[in-house]
């Protein structure tokens, strides 16, 4: 009995959805990564309203 690689879906897991996989694997971190830039510039931004309003009621 053959192995799981050696059968014909075997290998279009591993050439065809192995490789999709990685691909959107790829996509997803740099969402996350473009997501979390958004975010801590949303955050030096409050920072720095936070900051101006301080120093305005001094």
């Amino acid at each position: 009995m053959p192995e799981f690689f050696q059968t014909m879906m075997g290998r279009k897991f591993y050439e065809k959805d192995v490789t999709d996989i990685v691909e959107h694997l790829k996509k997803i971190s740099n969402e996350l990564e473009r997501a979390n830039e958004l975010k801590e510039h949303e955050l030096r931004l409050k920072e720095q309203a936070l900051l101006v309003l301080s120093t305005g009621k001094r």
